[in-house]
């Protein structure tokens, strides 16, 4: 419970003044507590803040949407919003590419996005 308030104390701090790296990252732990609960709305919820948050906080060189969207594609499955995932997973795939022309190798996401949109493609 502890971990749950922690996560919330920094979420409200990174709200209220504009820390939006901050924002994101316990948006992403309270999301993921949520979903190991099974609680998947509320999850996708906070990982939509995420989200939203990683894109205020990112700059040249930073995957924090893609940590972000690993979880929320994975929750989205889960409660089987397919029309919200579809374009989710289509970021993800164009991230994991911007990523491998930068680092110069394959890294996780590449492989993650391939599952995320087999899954799409078995679901469909």
């Amino acid at each position: 419970h502890s971990q749950k308030k922690n996560f919330q104390r920094a979420r409200d701090v990174g709200a209220a003044h504009g820390f939006f790296s901050v924002e994101c990252r316990a948006c992403v732990g309270l999301g993921q507590m949520a979903s190991l609960q099974g609680n998947h709305e509320e999850a996708a919820d906070l990982l939509r803040n995420a989200l939203a948050a990683s894109a205020l906080s990112e700059h040249a060189g930073d995957s924090r949407s893609m940590v972000v969207l690993t979880s929320l594609c994975d929750t989205l499955f889960k409660i089987n919003a397919l029309d919200e995932v579809e374009p989710l997973v289509q970021r993800y795939r164009d991230g994991a590419k911007e990523l491998r022309a930068m680092n110069g190798c394959l890294n996780i996401s590449d492989f993650d996005c391939l599952v995320s949109t087999a899954k799409l493609h078995e679901a469909r």
